[in-house]
Order: C-alpha cells, then structure tokens, then sequence
C-alpha cells in the first residue's frame, strides 16, 4: 500500500488540480461526502459536534455538517481560528451551512461536551508543522476532548498529529477512527503515530492511479509481500537456493549465531556456513548439523576471533563462494574485530547484512562503507542506531523514519530500523514501514532471527530491498502466527525459527512450482 509524508500529499493534491484540472471544491465536496457515509456506517451518530479549524480540513468538516443535516442527525460546529487564511472552498462552505441555519456554538467546556454521541475532528489535515502551545485554546479543546471520552473521528489526521513522522505536536487528538484521504499517511503508522488512530479508513477522493506512480514509499503488508515472494522450483536443490555465510559467534554468545543459521535455513537458502572461534564449534556443531562450520583462531583471552591472518584462513576454509554473507551475531563488541569486518567486505565481493556487534564496532565509521561499493543491509535496534548516528535514543524514536532515510543516504546503504512498525529505507527504493509483528516478541535472539532470515532471501537471489522487506514482514508475521494461538508474550526466537515456514506458505498460494504429469491408462 502506498504511503505518503505530508509533503508528496500536498503535492499529490497540487497535481490532481493542475494536470487534470479538477477542482478543489470537487475533491472538497467528495472528501466530506465520503467522509459522512463512513461515519453514518460506523457509528450511526444521533448527535454530533464537529469542531473545524478555519483551513482545508475544516471545510472537509463543513462538508460532512451538511450531510449529516440531510439525513436528519441533529448536529453542532464549533469552529477555531486556527490560520490568518481562509481558503474560497472554505469560505463558500462556511455560507452553505449558515444558510442551512446548523448551529454554531461559541464556547464548549465540561458539560456541554456530554451533550454528543460523537466528535468530529477537523481542525488541522495533514499541514501542521509546528507545536500547539500549552496556553492556546487549540490545545486546550483538544485536551478537552481527549479528556471527554467521546468517541472522535478526524478527517485526515488527528489534529496535532505530525503527518509525517507520526510525532505529537504539543498535543493531540485520540481518534477511534481516523478518515484519510487519496493515501495513508506515514505518520498515522508509524510510532508512535499509530497510537492515536485505533482504526484508519483509507477513501480515494478522485486521485487517478498515475499520481501514485513515481511513489516508492509503502506500508507492508500481506498484499505488498505477495507481489514480491516467489514460488519455489520443484526442481531446485541446494545450490539453486543460495549460500549464506554468517560469521560470528563469541564464548560467552554461541547462541546468537545458531539462531541466525537456523533461521537461514528455515527460510529457504539452499546452504549455510558458518564461521566462528574454534572454542564453540562443537555446539556450533551439535545445535546445527545441516551447516558446514569453519572453526577460525581464537584471541588469546580464548573467547573471540582472533583477526590476524583471519581473512586468508577464511578464503582456504570456504568451499563455495557464498551468495550473501551475515556479519555480527554473537561476534563480541572488540575493537580489533573491526579489521575483521572491513576486510570481509573489502575482499568479498558478495551482499552484505550487519547486525548486532558488528554495528557496534564499527560504529559512526559505517558511513565509510560506500567505499567499497558493496551492496549492504544494516539492521540496527534504536540504541545501535543512536550509537551510529551520535543522537539519544529519544531523538531516534521520535522521528524514526527521517532518521533511517538521514542514515540511508549518508550511507548509502538499506537501513532496517528494527522496532514497533519496523522502517526499511533506501536512497533508491524508497521507505517501508513493517505492518507484522508485536511486542509478544520482545526477547533476547530476534535480531539474530532477523539477520538470518534476510540473509537467506538475499542468497536465494532477491534484490537487496526485496530481501530487507521479505525478512522484515515474515519475521513479524511469525510472530503474528503464534500471536493468533494465544501466545501474547514471551514468544522465543525458536519460536519463530518453527512457525517460519508456516508463515510464508500462507502468503504463497503454491509455495512450490506444481508439476503435474498426465499419464493416459489405455487399459
């Protein structure tokens, strides 16, 4: 599904009324209308107050006034200054409705706001920009409402809602529905915008499918995974599904590298390798037999890779060049092994994922990458992405995906910034926000689930975006599926490794090419 910031909406807006010129009081009327009739089916108000500011968003307001006039539901308008301007289709609504005789109220408090079955918010679109202070009447009816209880629905955004990052602005109004119009908006899904919307009603308004073209930028979902994931070769083997090579593994972490290969192999590579200190191979061993282990030097405090000759031991140990190589799970967080990792990608011409200790070694450094004109996929949680970036967890959250497209141009690498509604962004491809998963999944190992499981789909020959998103949304999904069975906390990373499978077939009507032989018995 398409998603757009608050810029590419007034854009989209701009160019609908300049190539094909239709009008804006049209796409007014037709928001406002289709706006009523989603209202009227969900919540089949008896008495409503609509409370308008004095823009575009207001006069969707005014629309949806005059409808609700029409079919006998007794309503109010409340309306507040918020703009020096006014637009002509405002204006020209505005007259309709006093000439309808629908009540303006001039003040609204406590009491009067028990009078409604339903609030309609439709004080500010997708526009705003700046913080509503704490001493404005804008905040204070917001806080009002908010406090009231009464189910709200707004038009398009709610109202000090940052449309595009998702970031309340001083305050902000709590839908129970949110009416979006033409395109969802990145900042109703993102977090922690989603909070503020319990259901979103997606309504086109008269946006012809060529405005949306150009965008890249989309919401993950089943339909979206769809488009993407192949069926399988009923006459492929090991090597027709690719090699991943993961290097990793630490005394104290032998753990994070077996789920990796785990989850590699449980979402479809044909191969894996994997490299790690010869102190853990045996249980590397043992916990994973399907792979082949290269057993490396260790440090001399016995815990680690050692890194001295490490990439010429590599190249001698592997026995096929691998089709995407994982660096980082479990690996340790020493500032020698940063060589190890800069000499891999140097010396291996494959695709990359670093997760985990190898951002943390590299650190800000990552933005040197581009260098070596590899195809690379990060995957930092928020606290590895502040560490990156030099910014707070808290400035990294708040505005999560600008700060994932920063990193992504200034890389030039994918970033996958894990979290609730998880963001892929890429200078080329685009920005996606993740749909699938929960919080059921919050424990230790998901990361290096994930690390693998796109590791896997980039060996089997996906694109590099293609694989961050395959990875992304069948990592959540997994959790999904085990969500569904009542499984609402506490759900491991071998959790996921087991219901994988289970979680693509459901998106791949056949998971594998079908051959079918039509034998004829003459007898």
């Amino acid at each position: 599904m398409i998603i757009t910031d608050a810029k590419e909406s007034k854009n989209i807006d701009n160019f609908i009324s300049k190539k094909y010129r239709i009008p804006s009081n049209i796409r007014m009327e037709v928001a406002g209308l289709e706006a009523f009739r989603s209202i009227n089916s969900n919540f089949k108000p008896k008495k409503s107050l609509i409370i308008i500011g004095t823009g575009n968003n207001g006069g969707d307001g005014l629309v949806v006034a005059r409808y609700m006039l029409i079919n006998n539901i007794q309503c109010d308008i409340f309306m507040i200054q918020n703009s020096k301007k006014t637009s002509i289709d405002f204006k020209n609504n505005k007259k309709i409705v006093e000439k309808l005789n629908i009540n303006f109220i001039k003040s609204l408090n406590k009491s009067k706001i028990l009078e409604y079955d339903l609030i309609v918010d439709a004080i500010f679109g997708v526009g705003l920009n700046r913080d509503i202070q704490t001493n404005s009447p804008i905040y204070k009816i917001i806080k009002l409402i908010n406090e009231s209880k009464k189910t709200i629905c707004s038009l398009d955004c709610p109202s000090g809602l940052c449309s595009s990052s998702g970031k309340t602005l001083g305050i902000s109004v709590l839908a129970e529905l949110t009416i979006t119009f033409d395109s969802l908006k990145t900042g109703l899904i993102n977090d922690p915008g989603y909070k503020n919307s319990k259901n979103i009603h997606l309504i086109n308004i008269g946006a012809p499918y060529e405005v949306f073209k150009k965008i890249k930028n989309t919401y993950l979902d089943n339909d979206e995974i769809k488009k993407i994931i192949k069926p399988r070769s009923v006459s492929g083997n090991k090597g027709t599904f690719g090699h991943t090579l993961i290097i990793g593994g630490c005394k104290e972490m032998p753990g994070a590298i077996i789920i990796a290969a785990l989850s590699a192999y449980k979402a479809g590579c044909g191969l894996v390798t994997i490299c790690v200190p010869k102190v853990i191979s045996r249980i590397i061993k043992n916990k994973v037999p399907e792979a082949i282990v290269i057993e490396m030097d260790v440090s001399d405090d016995g815990c680690y890779f050692n890194h001295i000759n490490f990439i010429k031991s590599l190249k001698n140990k592997l026995r096929k060049k691998p089709s995407a190589i994982v660096i980082g799970p479990g690996m340790g967080n020493k500032t020698y092994l940063k060589e190890i990792i800069l000499k891999t990608i140097k010396e291996f011409n494959s695709k990359f994922i670093l997760d985990a200790d190898a951002l943390n070694c590299l650190n800000e450094s990552i933005k040197d990458l581009h260098q070596y004109k590899r195809d690379i996929i990060i995957t930092p949680h928020p606290g590895e992405m502040a560490s990156l970036t030099g910014k707070t967890i808290k400035e990294i959250q708040e505005n999560r995906i600008q700060n994932a497209e920063l990193l992504a141009k200034k890389s030039n690498m994918i970033i996958v910034l894990k979290g609730f509604r998880t963001v892929i962004s890429s200078i080329k491809d685009g920005t996606h926000i993740n749909s699938s998963g929960s919080s059921a999944m919050a424990t230790g190992g998901m990361g290096d689930s994930l690390s693998g499981i796109i590791g896997s789909f980039l060996a089997q020959g996906y694109k590099s975006i293609d694989a961050a998103k395959l990875g992304v949304f069948l990592h959540g999904k997994s959790g999904d599926v085990l969500l569904n069975k009542k499984h609402n906390r506490g759900i491991l990373a071998r959790d996921i490794i087991r219901v994988l499978p289970e979680a693509i077939h459901s998106l791949v009507e056949n998971s594998v090419l079908e051959v079918k032989n039509y034998i004829k018995n003459e007898n």
